[in-house]
């Protein structure tokens, strides 16, 4: 948020130098579809990805107009990302969901934008606006939840860190032979004080390695930003851009509303270093390929003008123009 605060404070000197600058304050909502862009997801035919919708609730805006034409704006959103995958099973051509992958993701984000408008005192204004983007994570998670009993086919060196991974069984019952025995004899002690959840290595089925039996209703976290594994943590910030397309409408001496077609894309893979070197991918654009963040939805805005709006202004001059003839 300090970041955000120098930025903006840049924005107001810039404007100092331009003659008659139109300062802006606004608060913001939008509801969006987001998407996570997974290449090795989206070319396993295991998984299908499954449309996900979710509520920016509050944002916050600042900008400058210096011109009719141009201006810088910055904004701060709480915004929620994620992808939903269901892992699918084939069997003599019927397909199944046997589990489901959620990656959830909590962001405040901080654009700065260039914003384009068209020029005129008109009470309704096209805009175009592009810019950089921090977002800073406020919280994260991936899970899997085996939605029936499965044999799952988990490669050693995939996505799923297998050595730090746990499952969280619903029954008793569920939980392996092999892993009682080993808490009766001390050999041992449950990662989290709880005797349900259990580290994925007591499910692997020993006549064929890589596969697991996974009961129905266990669930996997995979990654969360609370652990302590830099394995399974997301990264902490991410750069994106962001951009839109737009109208602002005067509807008050001081007020205006906007609506905007807006979308970001991260240029950085949301997943730490330690993950991807233990994917074993050294390729730095196919990185940037692998995990990235996708948002498109419609924003909605009411926003405070300082001075009056330009709609205001020219029919003022207009009724002085009157007056005077």
């Amino acid at each position: 948020m300090k970041t955000g605060i120098e930025i903006l404070a840049l924005i107001f000197l810039a404007g100092a130098s331009f003659a008659q600058p139109r300062v802006h304050l606004g608060i913001t909502t939008g509801f969006n579809s987001t998407h996570v862009l997974d290449k090795g997801l989206s070319t396993d035919p295991r998984y299908v990805a499954k449309a996900n919708y979710e509520w920016a609730p509050v944002g916050a805006s600042a900008g400058i107009d210096f011109t009719n034409r141009f201006g810088l704006q910055i904004e701060s959103i709480k915004a929620a990302q994620g992808q939903i995958y269901q892992m699918i099973e084939t069997a003599q051509n019927i397909k199944t969901m046997i589990a489901e992958r959620n990656i959830d993701l909590s962001y405040i984000q901080l654009p700065l934008l260039m914003k384009m408008m068209s020029g005129g005192n008109g009470p309704a204004r096209f805009n175009f606006q592009i810019g950089p983007q921090l977002s800073l994570l406020n919280s994260g998670s991936e899970v899997m939840k085996c939605v029936k009993d499965a044999n799952i086919n988990l490669e050693e060196g995939g996505d799923i860190p297998l050595d730090v991974t746990t499952v969280i069984v619903e029954n008793s019952s569920d939980v392996p032979l092999e892993y009682r025995q080993a808490l009766a004899s001390g050999e041992v002690s449950p990662p989290s004080n709880n005797e349900l959840e259990i580290p994925i290595s007591y499910f692997e089925d020993m006549e064929n390695p890589g596969q697991y039996n996974m009961p129905e209703n266990s669930m996997m976290t995979l990654m969360n930003s609370e652990v302590e594994s830099g394995i399974q943590k997301f990264k902490e910030k991410e750069v994106q851009l962001a951009f839109g397309l737009g109208m602002d409408i005067d509807v008050l001496k001081h007020f205006y509303i906007s609506a905007n077609v807006r979308a970001n894309y991260s240029f950085t893979d949301m997943r730490n270093q330690d993950l991807i070197d233990m994917i074993g991918d050294e390729d730095i654009t196919s990185i940037f390929n692998n995990r990235a963040n996708l948002l498109v939805g419609a924003q909605l805005g009411l926003h405070w003008i300082i001075g009056g709006n330009r709609s205001f202004k020219a029919k003022k001059e207009a009724e002085a123009e009157d007056i005077f003839r």
